[in-house]
């Protein structure tokens, strides 16, 4: 397949590209020992277009057979493999090599991440694709940087702690950004000396089994890498059973990462969750409403709020309360335009799937029931493409409290909470209100209360007058309480050791 280059950021480049140029005619394989593969069964799963609801490919769906086989796959690359005997200098070289094919290639990751995942293809070819391929340089250097250290022990005793890799890693991705994301959590397995096993979301596979070509163009052995499609409850329970898959990583629900703790608890496995969040986003009566107002809409509707750090929880001091929510639907209703992925006016993407669509919709019909003042939207879309697709319409409530079930649970869409509060302690008060605790922000004048809010905050990752990370590789938050487990970065994916060295001779044994 040719990759076609366009300056698809211009309404003239989108109108010459045709996104089917990059689709496969025939069924995408699984990925398993450095070869693509049919699925054991042979059977198919759609491939869905989430702004018309279209089948547009279709992909080998895996089960238990096919994990199996690449577990199986990843142990011997680990064990007896070259890839445990290559230098951290010759792990780089390959990722290093795959930057330039991925650059090659960017058009294709971006088109299918748009296709079968609802991202506007602008915001996947000039952001996700460049993000991703930030992230192979990255930790291409950061294998050649994996130190260890010497401890002061006894007179005679040299103490040394050194960091190895963990083994096979089985990495479950989540739906929401599976080629980003895959590929800054892959380059991190890889560069720290793994092999692994990756279980693509199913409502997002096509970019995952392509990344496999990239790394195997690049010189990756055979084993190192492969790919399973497959549901969660067969493929996913399977991996984080195994016996020889060493650690278990994933992204997603926190429902999904009570069940990953299960399953991985008979064998006490190494893990790494990156669970949900219900994050407050904190606007004092100091700051500029129009600015704010253009940062609290992005914090919540960026790819529709299908973002795990998505400030949903909106908390305004009361002085500025309601002029606040009329800058908001003001805002709203002039600059947000649901559309096409590939229209590039538009800047409001689709929901992933007609049933997360549901899911959406009845959060929003609860958010009524229980007595929350709609601000705009919550009716659906009758007429056109945002009809068929699985467009929502911006959705404000205001006058939420605590023990709404839209102020407490992960709603996953375009959907803001908007809170009232009178003091600065009280907003801390309601933004440790959840049970998550993944990112927070606080917009104010005065930096030492911003500073303060931040530190009141029980999340990993903060924001003061501001939205998103700006280092996602560098400075990667972690979840506190029910947003996940373990650290982020290289060392996630790596366990240390710790050796003593007697350098005297007649040392013995106080016996």
């Amino acid at each position: 397949m040719t990759c076609r280059h366009y300056k698809s950021n211009t309404k003239e480049g989108v109108d010459k590209m045709n996104p089917m140029d990059f689709v496969k005619r025939e069924p995408y394989k699984l990925y398993i020992n450095g070869a693509y593969v049919n699925s054991e069964s042979g059977e198919l799963q759609d491939c869905i277009n989430p702004a018309t609801n279209e089948i547009f490919a279709r992909a080998y769906y895996g089960d238990v057979e096919d994990a199996e086989k690449a577990v199986k796959a990843a142990r011997i690359a680990f064990d007896k493999g070259p890839w445990g005997k290559m230098s951290a200098k010759e792990r780089s070289k390959i990722l290093l090599k795959a930057v330039r094919i991925m650059e090659e290639r960017g058009d294709e990751f971006a088109t299918l991440e748009a296709l079968e995942c609802g991202y506007h293809y602008g915001v996947a070819r000039y952001y996700c694709v460049p993000m991703a391929i930030d992230s192979f340089e990255y930790f291409a250097g950061k294998a050649r940087e994996i130190e260890g250290k010497v401890i002061p022990s006894d007179y005679g005793t040299l103490n040394y702690v050194t960091w190895n890799p963990v083994g096979v890693v089985a990495e479950i991705l989540p739906w929401n950004g599976p080629y980003l994301m895959g590929c800054q959590k892959i380059n991190a397995i890889l560069a720290a000396g793994n092999t692994c096993v990756i279980k693509p979301p199913s409502w997002g596979v096509l970019t995952l089994l392509q990344l496999a070509s990239v790394y195997e163009e690049a010189g990756l052995p055979e084993g190192v890498f492969n790919v399973i499609t497959g549901s969660g409850n067969s493929v996913g329970a399977y991996l984080t059973k195994h016996p020889d898959v060493d650690m278990v990583a994933m992204t997603g629900g926190t429902s999904t990462g009570r069940e990953v703790i299960l399953n991985s608890a008979d064998r006490v496995k190494d893990i790494a969750l990156e669970l949900g969040g219900k994050s407050p986003n904190i606007f004092f009566e100091d700051i500029d409403i129009k600015t704010a107002v253009k940062w609290a809409v992005w914090g919540f509707t960026n790819h529709s709020g299908q973002i795990c750090v998505s400030g949903t929880r909106i908390l305004v001091q009361k002085t500025i309360y309601e002029e606040f929510l009329r800058e908001m639907k003001l805002f709203i209703a002039k600059k947000i335009i649901p559309g096409d992925t590939f229209d590039p006016s538009s800047n409001l993407d689709p929901v992933i799937s007609k049933e997360h669509a549901n899911s959406v919709w009845n959060y929003i019909e609860k958010g009524k029931q229980e007595g929350a003042r709609i601000i705009c939207g919550g009716e659906k879309f009758e007429k056109g493409v945002l009809k068929k697709g699985n467009f929502i319409p911006v959705t404000v409530f205001a006058d939420v409290t605590p023990n709404m079930t839209i102020y407490q649970e992960e709603i996953f869409g375009p959907v803001a909470c908007v809170i009232p509060f009178d003091t600065e302690e009280e907003a801390i008060e309601l933004a440790n209100n959840t049970v998550y605790g993944l990112a927070g922000a606080v917009f104010t004048k005065d930096i030492k209360r911003g500073i303060r809010v931040a530190d009141g905050i029980k999340s990993g990752q903060i924001y003061i007058n501001n939205y998103f990370s700006k280092g996602m590789i560098e400075s990667p938050g972690t979840g506190w309480k029910e947003s996940g487990i373990g650290v982020a970065g290289i060392k996630k994916y790596m366990i240390s050791k710790t050796v003593f060295v007697e350098t005297i001779d007649n040392t013995v044994p106080p016996l």
